[in-house]
């Protein structure tokens, strides 16, 4: 296992599932960590899980697929602990239907939430990144590899995920920012 002691990881959605599992296992490996969701009761839980661990952990309760609320979570972050290694962007949500029958606000709700979701906290944290070389994360899915029956929205969400970690890695190269796209 990596040695992350110094490190302080913030990551989307994770007040359950797999972004829980997320900052537990890099709570394990040392870092700091920043947890984040819609639902108060959830974030304590998971915060719960990580001070067994380790003190070194904060709950941002907030909605990133808003932009002011992105910004505020590395902003907190950075706050709290003086800096940022690591963006795990793994909020997300799904929905299912066929195209004929979902209404366009379908497409508008996952997007708002598996894209912007990624965005809004993404380009505040590459400013600190850059600062010290280090990781933005996106949490896809086959999804985002291949168009799958009745998840056409979640699937063109999560493909959408895959152009923006290639265009940052490209970008931020100089910078020698990790993308990694799992």
């Amino acid at each position: 296992m990596a040695n992350l002691n110094g490190k302080v990881a913030v990551i989307t959605g994770s007040s359950r599932g797999i972004g829980k599992a997320i900052a537990i296992d890099l709570a394990n490996q040392g870092a700091s960590i920043v947890l984040n969701g819609r639902n108060e009761s959830r974030l304590a839980e998971a915060k719960a899980e990580v001070l067994k661990i380790h003190d070194r952990v904060i709950t941002v309760c907030c909605d990133v697929s808003k932009k002011e609320a992105g910004a505020q979570l590395i902003k907190d972050a950075v706050e709290k602990f003086g800096r940022l290694d690591i963006l795990v962007n793994n909020v997300g949500v799904s929905s299912r239907g066929k195209v004929a029958d979902l209404n366009p606000e379908v497409f508008e709700s996952v997007f708002s939430s598996n894209l912007m979701g990624t965005v809004n906290p993404t380009i505040p944290a590459i400013p600190e990144l850059r600062k010290t070389q280090g990781s933005i994360i996106f949490i896809s899915s086959l999804a985002g590899i291949r168009g799958l029956p009745v998840l056409s929205a979640y699937c063109s969400s999560k493909m959408a995920l895959r152009a923006i970690a290639e265009s940052i890695r490209i970008e931020e190269k100089e910078h020698n920012i990790h993308v990694g796209l799992i």
